[in-house]
C-alpha cells in the first residue's frame, strides 16, 4: 500500500493511496476438449457418423450448459505423385470444448458417446485441468470491489484521526483489468479410455486494485 501526501493549503491536504484486495478461489469447473476425426471415401458416411455424435451430445446436454462447439469440417484429401494430384477421400473433424462440474460427469459423457460412436471415428481427448469459471470470477470481483470501497472508507477515518483533519474520499480509480492468476497450473494427458481420474486442483488468486484520493480539510470548531 503506497501513500502520497500532497499539501494544498495550510488548512487542506490531499492524500493519494494505492489499495489492493485479493482472494483465493477454489476451482469449480473441469475443463477439457473432445474431438473426433474420420477419413473415408464416402463423405455422406462421414457426415452421418459425426452427426450421430452431435445428436448424442445434444441429448446429454440439451441446453449446452457444459459443452460448446459441435460444428465440424469436411475436406477433400489428395496425394501428389509425380506432379499429379490424386483424390483419395475425405476427412471430417468435429470438436467440443467443455466445462464439467466433476470427473464423474466427464466420464459419463465419454461413455455415452462411445456407445454411439462408429469404430471408424477416432476420438481424441485433450488434457483436463481444473479452473475457475467466469461466473465465479465475476462474483468474486464484485465482492472485492465492495471490500475495497469499505477499506477506502475505513482508511479515510484513519487519516482523519492521524491528521486531526476531516478526510473524505474524493475519487476512486479502479485498475483497468482485474487479475485472476492461477497459483499453480497442472493438467493431465488422457488416453482414449474411461474412467479417467481427476487431475489435481490448484487455487487461483483474484485481485482488484484502485488508486484512492482523499481531501482533508481543517475541522470546523
Amino acid at each position: 500500500m503506497s501513500v502520497f501526501l500532497l499539501p494544498v493549503l495550510a488548512e487542506a491536504m490531499t492524500i493519494g493511496l494505492n489499495v489492493q484486495v485479493s482472494a483465493l478461489l477454489k476451482p469449480d469447473v473441469l475443463r477439457g476438449g473432445l474431438s473426433f476425426e474420420e477419413e473415408g471415401k464416402n463423405q455422406n458416411t462421414i457426415k452421418d457418423h459425426l452427426n450421430i455424435i452431435v445428436a448424442e451430445m445434444k441429448r446429454i446436454d440439451p441446453s449446452g450448459r457444459y459443452c460448446h462447439g459441435g460444428g465440424y469440417t469436411l475436406s477433400p484429401r489428395y496425394r501428389y505423385k509425380e506432379n499429379t494430384q490424386e483424390f483419395i477421400g475425405y476427412s471430417g473433424y468435429l470438436t467440443f470444448g467443455c466445462e464439467f462440474l466433476s470427473i464423474d460427469q466427464y466420464n459419463e459423457v465419454n461413455t455415452a458417446i462411445d456407445k454411439v460412436r462408429s469404430s471408424t471415428v477416432r476420438k481424441n481427448q485433450g488434457a483436463l485441468s481444473w479452473g475457475v469459471s467466469a461466473l465465479l470470477e465475476r462474483e468474486t470481483q464484485n465482492k472485492l470491489r465492495l471490500e475495497l470501497l469499505r477499506r477506502a472508507e475505513t482508511q479515510g477515518r484513519v487519516f482523519s484521526k492521524e491528521t486531526g483533519m476531516v478526510c473524505e474520499t474524493a475519487s476512486i480509480h479502479f485498475g483497468a483489468v482485474p487479475r485472476v492468476v492461477p497459483m499453480q497450473v497442472r493438467g493431465m494427458a488422457l488416453m482414449d479410455a474411461t474412467p479417467t481420474e481427476s487431475p489435481m486442483e490448484s487455487e487461483a488468486e483474484s485481485a482488484v486494485e484502485a488508486f484512492v484520493d482523499y481531501n482533508c480539510s481543517k475541522r470546523v470548531p
